[in-house]
């Protein structure tokens, strides 16, 4: 476990899936983490689960994001791609509800996340896909500090009948500040 001020990151328990399969049938949640835009089902649900409990790849990583005080769950933090030579994951990152946004959580959590890939898994690099509207992830990457923009992906994802930017963003282990 990682253990912050306001947050605990944690392995997944499969108890967790009741909360997930809202939010990853949530249409906001979708829009703003790039999810697969079609429902998922009891069953589709289930099967991602026991493909992310089960995986020995050794090339991804998940975390259960709860809340230190309650207890709750509230979120997902992930490692994925994880290329052990090169040094470099991509990250991902969801706070479920809504309410539980805006309250510290997104800039503890990914800090515990990158203080563990660096400093734990020797990683170098750690980089990510927002989308260009997704204003809260912009700020909670300026929060976090030092991200650097390698490149943008034009008009790559298509939601509302329009296209738009994803950036590739990136944060080497010299530029982390815990």
């Amino acid at each position: 476990m990682l253990i912050g001020e306001k947050v605990i990151l944690r392995p997944l328990k499969r108890s967790d899936m009741s909360k997930t399969i809202t939010w990853r049938n949530d249409i906001d949640v979708i829009k703003q983490a790039q999810l697969i835009r079609f429902p998922k089902s009891e069953e589709m649900e289930k099967e991602w689960w026991d493909n992310v409990l089960i995986d020995k790849s050794n090339r991804n990583v998940y975390f259960a994001v709860e809340e230190k005080s309650s207890s709750n769950f509230i979120g997902i933090i992930q490692l994925n791609q994880i290329d052990w030579i090169s040094g470099t994951a991509v990250w991902g990152f969801i706070i479920g509800n809504k309410e539980d946004r805006g309250k510290g959580y997104s800039t503890e959590a990914p800090r515990l996340l990158f203080d563990y890939a660096f400093n734990i898994l020797n990683l170098r690099k750690i980089f990510g896909y927002p989308v260009e509207y997704n204003q809260a992830t912009l700020k909670m990457h300026q929060k976090i500090g030092n991200f650097k923009q390698e490149g943008k992906l034009v008009k790559h994802y298509y939601i509302n009948n329009e296209y738009h930017d994803v950036l590739i963003l990136s944060l080497f282990r010299e530029d982390f500040i815990k």
